[in-house]
């Protein structure tokens, strides 16, 4: 068999947005151009459907699932009258109204069933009062199942395009059914996908120090040379403050400078003791993007004690007590003003220096942001694009929005328990995907060769080199893959597990045979038990394979032999990936602070739920 080079150029079109140009490039001929469609093996709509009811229906369990089930049926069917659609709508909404959200499975079924609800109650409503012709209901159907049904059961590109595409058709063509749905839209479809909620424990954590300075005293106050040492020591903490458009926090600086210093001026020599406690407060702001401040502010509670007091008369018995007398009573004369000098002084010494201390550290930390991690992501085309950050009076929250072109994002995050100790983090299954698509995988690939672009792609993001090499040197280097140009890979977020969505055909070299494209589910299931991570591989044995790795073909030329070969090298890989039926992830999480320091953080809370991993690390 001759050995074809395939080199795949996807193009999104501005207007049909669903067609992809493959230029198959033989070493022997010319190049052709072909349009792919990479909808064309899609599954009818009906059947994509139902696929989709049936899953929400196992979530919920009898009776539950049997009562959603021909209500969600008759909702999507785009030949029921209105009223039949808004009837079945207001029983789903009491169905659901019904439903225990404290428990993590019926919670899903709630949120997943309540977006559906949502889109198509705004749909059908619009649909009937505008009595809209069959065009517009062929369009917002058509919108209903993409944003739903399909992006929900693989965020597939290929999907999202149309969905959009439909979008701007409504907002073009049918403005009325537009602005019923845009609003709906942008909460279910276009939210943020990342959030992060730190606890001001662990701000505290990252911004305290504590210092102890002495150091001599060498000064002129109010005519008096003063000499002596002083020790200062200072307390660094932060304090979270409420703020609803940006994340806030308060550096506060306490301390206490004592000193032990003598005032020479001729005749007398006052010697005093100083404990000036002080308290500086600068105001920090994060948007997201970039680190700022506000100036620092310090009060001042200076206090002298004059402790002793000589003079060059002291060996004139008279005089010596006298002159004494005097100098004690001018030095207390002076006291309050004194204090207000050394206030002043201490204030202005004390806030240049920490001012250019804490702006030198921000400016640091705003450019190791920008610079590495951020510009890392631009280059990658997968940069947040849009930011939200607050604060309350305990935590503070950052959220952001990343997407790639034609693609959908998340909807609202399910709640769940916040560190008080440590961070929260939930990501959506939209940008472990974008992260993916950065990637760039399409056509005949080796296994090195992927992995060469994961091992890329994190240690371009830790900083670091990462290396994937040593966990997969007993796999198959005799079979490659052959990714569909697109969405060759995707992830699903389902109660308990990650799917892996696989659209690819194999190269096996050593017999110079070529199998077909076929999509694949790879399901592991990831858990939290006594402390450790579990990796539940799936169970590929011979009797339940079928059922876990599903193989479908996407190419016109597969075969039922074809899907036989492609389940068995699937199976044969998965195999390879996970030696072990169930794998063991330390939770222990050590953050590197600098300074040689390290913070220890440890996984508490780990869940999969509805397109979302949310995790604690306290």
């Amino acid at each position: 068999m001759k050995q074809h080079t395939l080199k795949f150029v996807c193009l999104f079109a501005a207007v049909a947005g669903t067609s992809l140009v493959v230029t198959a490039q033989d070493e022997n001929s010319e190049a052709a151009v072909v349009e792919y469609d990479p909808l064309k093996t899609d599954l009818p709509a009906e059947t994509r459907v139902a696929k989709d009811i049936r899953s929400i229906s196992e979530i919920a369990g009898d009776p539950l699932g049997e009562q959603l089930s021909p209500l969600l049926t008759t909702v999507f069917d785009g030949t029921a009258s209105d009223d039949d659609r808004l009837t079945a709508l207001a029983a789903l909404e009491e169905a659901i109204a019904l439903i225990d959200q404290s428990d993590q499975y019926q919670n899903a079924v709630y949120r997943k069933v309540s977006r559906r609800v949502r889109l198509a109650k705004a749909l059908v409503q619009a649909l009937k009062a505008t009595d809209a012709d069959e065009a517009a209901r062929e369009i917002a159907n058509d919108f209903l199942i993409r944003s739903t049904v399909d992006y929900e059961s693989g965020s597939r590109i290929a999907h999202t395009e149309v969905a959009r595409r439909r979008y701007q058709q409504l907002k073009l063509g049918y403005p009325a059914i537009y602005t019923a749905i845009k609003s709906i839209y942008a909460t279910d479809s276009f939210n943020y996908n990342l959030h992060f909620v730190v606890s001001e424990t662990l701000v505290q954590q990252l911004v305290s120090d504590i210092r102890c300075e002495s150091g001599p005293v060498k000064d002129c106050i109010l005519g008096a040379a003063v000499r002596g040492t002083q020790v200062t020591n200072t307390e660094l903490r932060a304090d979270v403050r409420p703020s609803p458009t940006t994340a806030r926090f308060d550096l506060l600086v306490s301390g206490t400078t004592s000193s032990n210093t003598s005032g020479t001026k001729s005749p007398a020599v006052v010697y005093t003791r100083g404990y000036h406690a002080f308290d500086i407060t600068k105001p920090v702001f994060f948007d997201g993007q970039r680190i700022s401040s506000g100036s620092a502010n310090m009060n001042v509670n200076a206090n002298n004690r004059t402790v002793g007091v000589s003079t060059k008369y002291d060996r004139i018995p008279l005089l010596g007590r006298f002159a004494r007398k005097i100098a004690l009573q001018k030095a207390q004369e002076l006291k309050t003003q004194s204090e207000g000098i050394a206030a002043r002084k201490l204030a202005d010494k004390a806030i240049p220096r920490f001012e250019s201390e804490v702006n030198s550290k921000f400016s640091e930390a705003n450019g190791n942001l920008e610079n590495n991690l951020m510009q890392g992501l631009r280059n990658r085309g997968i940069a947040p694009e849009s930011y939200s950050a607050r604060s309350s009076e305990s935590h503070i929250a950052v959220s952001s929005r990343t997407i790639r072109t034609a693609t959908l994002a998340g909807n609202n995050a399910p709640a769940i328990p916040v560190s008080n100790t440590g961070v929260t983090v939930q990501i959506h299954e939209s940008a472990i995907n974008a992260g993916i698509d950065s990637l760039q995988l399409s056509g005949r690939m080796t296994i090195d060769e992927v992995l060469g672009r994961v091992e890329e792609a994190l240690t371009e993001f830790a900083r670091r080199p990462i290396s994937l090499r040593a966990n997969s040197a007993d796999m198959d280097r005799d079979t490659d893959f052959d990714f569909d140009p697109a969405d060759p890979i995707r992830i699903r977020l389902e109660e308990g597990k990650a799917v892996i969505l696989l659209r690819t055909g194999f190269y096996q070299v050593d017999k110079d045979r070529r199998i077909p494209r076929h999509s694949f589910e790879v399901p592991v299931e990831i858990q939290l038990q006594d402390n450790q991570l579990l990796l539940i591989s799936p169970n590929t044995e011979s009797k339940n394979v079928a059922k876990v790795i599903k193989p479908r073909s996407i190419e016109e030329r597969a075969s039922p032999r074809s899907i036989i070969q492609a389940r068995a090298i699937a199976k044969k890989l998965i195999e390879g990936a996970f030696k072990e039926e169930v794998k063991m992830v330390d939770t222990n999480v050590d953050l590197k602070l600098g300074g040689g320091q390290n913070l220890a953080l440890k996984l508490s809370y780990f869940q999969i739920s509805d397109g979302w991993v949310s995790v604690v690390l306290d």
